[in-house]
């Protein structure tokens, strides 16, 4: 759980470099739920949240960003400890999503 606290609040340092954020919410129960979102004023935003039950933690989220091509990136995510990391975007290779779940 806190390595994902330190991961948000990197993100969120890096993106605020040349940016200004419009928006940031970071919202934790202190038993292991969390959500937290923000966004850019140059196309990015990333929306997580998790639920520790135990030992087991599910995380779902999504985000996008203007790539350097001009054209806007979606990812949607899960993860969790059945079936491990699971995206879904119109630019990643159907190949690669199906590889994922062997991975583990």
């Amino acid at each position: 759980m806190k390595v994902l606290v330190v991961f948000a609040v990197i993100a969120v340092a890096a993106v605020m470099a040349d940016t200004k954020i419009l928006k940031y919410e970071n919202v934790q129960d202190g038993e292991g739920t969390y959500k937290y979102a923000y966004e850019t004023d140059d196309g990015t935003s990333h929306v997580e949240q998790g639920d520790q039950k135990g030992e087991d933690l599910t995380v779902q989220g999504n985000f996008k960003f203007i790539g350097d091509d001009g054209q806007e990136y979606k990812v949607k995510y899960v993860a969790d400890g059945n079936t491990g990391f699971r995206a879904e975007g119109a630019h990643i290779p159907n190949e690669y999503v199906d590889k994922l779940s062997t991975l583990h």
